[in-house]
This record gives C-alpha cells, sequence and structure tokens, in this order.
C-alpha cells in the first residue's frame, strides 16, 4: 500500500521534530506556587534539566485550583517545550465547574509521577474527639458546627471530606482557603478544628504533637507515619482517597516527544537519592507509560465525578 505524499511528508516532519527534541528550553508550568506540588515540579524539573541536555523552566501558576496553568498548556504549541504538572484536582475540576476553559482532551497525558498514598486526617489537639469512631459522633451530633479546612474548592483534600460525610453520615462545614499552607495554619491554630493533609505538609507536625493523626485515606498505612491506621481499617470499607501527582503536553504533541518526556521523568525519580527523597515525603514513584496513565485518569474523572454529585457540591 502507497502512503499518500502529504501524510508521508508530515510523518517525516514529526519524526524529524522528535529527533531534535528538545531544541529550546522547556517551560514547566506548575499549578501551584507553594506546596507538595511546587516542591515535587522543582525537584523533576531539576532532573529533566540534565536528562534532556535543556535547562527545564518551572513557570509557577497557582489559583483557581490548577485552572490557570492549565489553560496555559491547553493553548500552548504541543511540541513539548511547555508542559505541565499537576495534581488530583485536574481529574476533579471536569465535575465541579460548568465551564472550564479547557477540556481534558486538551492534553496528552505524559505520566503518573508518584502518588501520595493518601492524605492525613489531623486535628487540633484541643477537639474533643481523640479518634474517628469520636469524630463521627461529634458531626452527628453538632451537625454543620464542626469546621474543617481544605485548600480550595475541588481540591483533593475538600474531596476527602465530602467522601468522609457520605460514608459516615456526619455532617462538617467545609471552610475552603487559598491552598493547604493557610488551611494547616488555621488548624494549628484552632481556628478550624481539622483537615485532611499530606506528609510533606503535617508529618513533622503530628510527631511534635501539634496536631494529631486520626486516619490516613490511603489503602495502606503510610511508611512515614505508619503507627497511624487507614479510614478503611477503622471501619469505612473501601474508603481511599490519594493524592498524585502527574506531568501532561499540549494535545496532538508527537508520540515520540511524549515518550522521550515520560522517559526522562522515569529515569529522573528512579535515581536512588530522587526515590530516598520522595519516601521522605511520603510518596510513591510510579513513572506510568502515557496509555496507562491515561487509563487511570479516566477513572480517576469518573470516580470524583460521582463524589461531587453524590455531596451535590455547587459548581460555579
Amino acid at each position: 500500500m502507497r502512503i499518500p505524499a502529504l501524510l508521508l511528508s508530515m510523518l517525516c516532519a514529526s519524526a524529524a521534530s522528535a529527533q531534535n527534541y528538545p531544541g529550546k528550553p522547556v517551560r514547566f508550568v506548575s499549578t501551584a506556587v507553594s506546596g507538595a506540588t511546587d516542591t515535587v515540579g522543582r525537584l523533576i524539573a531539576s532532573g529533566l534539566t540534565d536528562k534532556l541536555h535543556q535547562q527545564v523552566i518551572v513557570d509557577s501558576r497557582g489559583g483557581a485550583n490548577g485552572i490557570i496553568g492549565s489553560e496555559i498548556v491547553a493553548r500552548a504549541t504541543p511540541d513539548g517545550h511547555t508542559v505541565l504538572i499537576s495534581t488530583a484536582s485536574f481529574a476533579i475540576n471536569p465535575a465541579i465547574y460548568r465551564k472550564l476553559p479547557y477540556s481534558p482532551d486538551d492534553f496528552a497525558p505524559v505520566t503518573l509521577i508518584v502518588t501520595s498514598g493518601g492524605l492525613f486526617l489531623i486535628t487540633n489537639p484541643a477537639l474533643p474527639a481523640r479518634n474517628v469512631r469520636e469524630l463521627i459522633e461529634l458531626g452527628k451530633s453538632r451537625p454543620g458546627e464542626i469546621s474543617y479546612g481544605s485548600a480550595g474548592i475541588g481540591n483533593i483534600t475538600h474531596m476527602a471530606g465530602e467522601l468522609f460525610d457520605l460514608m459516615t453520615g456526619a455532617h462538617f462545614n467545609h471552610v475552603p482557603y487559598k491552598g493547604a499552607a493557610a488551611a494547616f495554619t488555621d488548624v494549628l491554630g484552632g481556628h478550624v478544628a481539622f483537615m485532611y493533609s499530606g506528609a510533606i505538609q503535617c508529618a513533622t507536625a503530628v510527631k511534635s504533637g501539634k496536631v494529631r493523626a486520626l486516619a490516613f485515606t490511603g489503602p495502606l498505612r503510610s511508611k512515614v507515619l505508619p503507627e497511624v491506621a487507614t479510614l478503611d481499617e477503622l471501619g469505612l470499607k473501601g474508603y481511599e482517597v490519594q493524592s498524585w501527582y502527574a506531568l501532561y503536553a499540549p494535545a496532538k504533541t508527537p508520540a515520540a516527544i511524549v515518550n522521550t518526556l515520560r522517559d526522562a521523568v522515569v529515569a529522573v525519580i528512579r535515581e536512588p537519592h530522587n526515590s530516598e527523597q520522595f519516601e521522605n515525603w511520603g510518596l510513591t514513584p510510579v513513572g506510568s507509560t502515557p496509555a496507562e496513565f491515561g487509563d487511570f485518569l479516566k477513572k480517576e474523572i469518573a470516580k470524583y465525578g460521582r463524589i461531587v454529585r453524590d455531596a451535590n457540591i455547587s459548581r460555579s
């Protein structure tokens, strides 16, 4: 079978483009200006600078639950020189917002970089509930009076709270903040009773007694605080919420470039000093293929769509 001349020329151009990639510095758009996302993003970007033999420049575009940074990459030229690192919020936003300035179809999944294993349900030590059972009883006896903080409406820390309410029948007052750091500060200060927090943020405070960890939202206990039981172990069978960090390119980015990016990320996360750092942060390196990550992303979008619908979360 003869390949049409136009198609053949397009294939050759794509192959040549991939062979010369990257031909200039890579813009690494992060959906946070601080916190775990920015920390993970900078570690990956630093490693990619070495692997790709081009400078990888972190462009932190926090705000709007990752929408600002995502839109930048969705509209970028699909040549692999502008990429996105984002969190599970990427999978939650389509359910939360009626009108997004982009669609998940505007992106080419590159790889699932790391998962957190889960979040810690942490409380201010002054809260009378000293375990999950007592927290549930408190939420049922005083519906809407006990507040928990999150990093924002639609953030994974918000979804963890909504799923907890749905599965327990308790009702807590959700207080969204502009980022996890602000919510954590108010848990420390006793302005909100509890929140769901990643190990990077809360492990030191838990160990020092500044906050109390009642449970872990992942399927298995965290290696960082192995004494903290999972919510599944504590009776909420099937409860599982994990945060994660992933890399995307604009849709129509040539597959060869997507694979080059994925291979470079895998090389970075497998370096012993990076693997050790991730473990210290309570993160598990993944490095999935683009196809594997695409399948994972579809399931996450469906999962959080159900939570948003069942919790009747108002959408803007």
